[in-house]
């Protein structure tokens, strides 16, 4: 989800912060398990906020171990081990981390993103079988996005909304393998959604002069407000993001995922909108 969901490292507990990197080490070590060695390199902090959420609505306490692995032979890192909602954030991580290096490939031709989708076609292949569901969420929506962009879409709430839908369905579909009350699939789809327009968003607002100065497609060039309003837009994502958390039930880790809904994303918000202003007064 390109490295915009975080915490804010500097509010967290430390216990708060084991648990975090549990999570994370725990969708590292399902993709070795399930999927190969190769996948785990596409990894990043951004899903696991889809395994915190998911995994916080159904299941038992998770149970946090100690082990080492090859990047850190000598000290043990904390692990969740064996949660559905670790392993489906997993191929979540893995299927739009194929799809981002499929887009670098066709957009931009370079090699190191051909090299790394070629790397990641079995893994891909073997979650299809597995998800698809999710996969056929992901593929569809990026076609869909796909003739957006090609048409110079203006629109940054229609094409933002695209990949909206595409959360959504992957925020809501967890429910349908784990028993989560169809209540709380509608308000993880509506929070799913307007995540994914923020985060298309805040992405648009921090590629903006890069990819005005490569020709590469950004629906803020096209705008006719230009960034005008960004702000309002960004702010009321962040808005129905907490108003749809706010109605789940969440059982556990409240700490980590209110300081990543309240702390992290007005943290990366309010940095890109600074940045933004200050380039444009130079």
């Amino acid at each position: 989800m390109l490295g915009y969901v975080t915490v804010d490292k500097n509010e967290l507990k430390v216990r708060e912060w084991d648990v975090y990197q549990a999570y994370y080490c725990g969708m590292c070590k399902s993709i070795a398990r399930r999927v190969g060695q190769l996948p785990r390199m596409t990894l990043s902090f951004d899903c696991v906020f889809l395994a915190l959420i998911l995994g916080s609505l159904s299941g038992p306490q998770e149970d946090i171990h100690w082990e080492h692995c090859i990047i850190h032979p000598l000290e043990k890192k904390p692990v969740v081990l064996g949660r559905p909602a670790v392993d489906y954030a997993a191929d979540v991580m893995v299927v739009l981390a194929y799809h981002k290096c499929r887009d670098d490939w066709s957009d931009e031709k370079k090699p190191s993103a051909l090299a790394v989708r070629t790397a990641l076609a079995p893994a891909y292949r073997k979650i299809k079988g597995c998800q698809p569901e999710a996969v056929s969420a992901v593929e569809d929506g990026l076609g869909r996005l796909s003739a957006l962009e090609k048409e110079n879409c203006a629109l940054i709430d229609r094409v933002s909304s695209v990949f909206g839908d595409i959360l959504s369905a992957l925020f809501s579909g967890y429910g349908d393998h784990c028993g989560v009350p169809p209540t709380e699939k509608r308000i993880l789809a509506h929070l799913g959604k307007h995540l994914g327009r923020w985060i298309y968003m805040i992405d648009a607002l921090d590629d903006y002069e890069e990819d005005k100065t490569a020709g590469t497609y950004n629906p803020l060039l096209f705008r006719k407000d230009g960034l005008v309003g960004m702000e309002d837009l960004l702010y009321n994502e962040l808005a129905e993001i907490a108003k749809a958390y706010d109605l789940l039930d969440v059982r556990r880790n409240r700490g980590i995922l209110e300081n990543i809904i309240f702390m992290g994303l007005r943290s990366q918000t309010d940095r890109i909108l600074g940045e933004r202003t200050m380039k444009q007064h130079e």
